[in-house]
């Protein structure tokens, strides 16, 4: 049983959802998938993940058995994955790295943003969306906020979508327990 099933005090799994988890290379992906199947800081940085890796143990949490399907964030996977993955996806975690900031030399944005408008153009309307501004726990690197992201990435330009952005540091689990109570209600409104 996952740590987020006892937060929600339910053990009878009734319903089952696939999420799948996007975002550039390096955003933190597959550490929010190590936390939410464990509930523990992430202390170790996880190896980048390579194509797609669809997790073996199903995430537990409030009466949905959820399985967590997360895609490299490589340009190559980008554009032969992502769409393969989002087609299964009965909602979407898009994970930015808050410590990537727009410079007039940070090609590391540039890729971010263009992910990020892919995801949009291949995720369904009326998928629910979840965007992470993750890394917040890294104060020193000043990460954006999630007012700088709204702007940064265009983010009030999606009109008609169900989706939340929140501030979080995946790594310690901050803000990840807002985010997936939000997360579990919208796909409890779509089912």
């Amino acid at each position: 049983m996952s740590w987020l099933s006892k937060l929600f005090k339910q053990k009878k799994v009734e319903l089952k959802a696939s999420l799948v988890i996007l975002g550039a290379s390096g955003a933190g992906k597959t550490t929010l998938v190590r936390y939410l199947e464990t509930g523990e800081p992430v202390m170790k940085d996880p190896r980048i993940t390579l194509g797609i890796d669809i997790r073996q143990n199903p995430i537990t949490i409030s009466g949905w058995s959820l399985s967590a399907i997360d895609v490299g964030g490589q340009e190559l996977y980008r554009e032969s994955l992502w769409s393969l993955g989002v087609s299964q996806a009965d909602a979407v975690i898009y994970v930015i790295d808050g410590t990537v900031r727009p410079t007039s030399d940070n090609v590391a944005f540039e890729v971010s943003k263009f992910s990020f408008d892919y995801m949009l153009s291949i995720v369904d309307i009326k998928t629910p969306l979840l965007i992470l501004i993750n890394k917040q726990d890294l104060v020193d690197m000043k990460p954006i906020t999630t007012q700088e992201s709204i702007e940064l990435y265009d983010i009030t330009d999606l009109v008609g979508r169900s989706f939340n952005i929140l501030p979080t540091s995946v790594k310690f689990g901050d803000g990840v327990e807002t985010a997936v109570f939000w997360l579990v209600n919208k796909i409890k409104e779509n089912k």
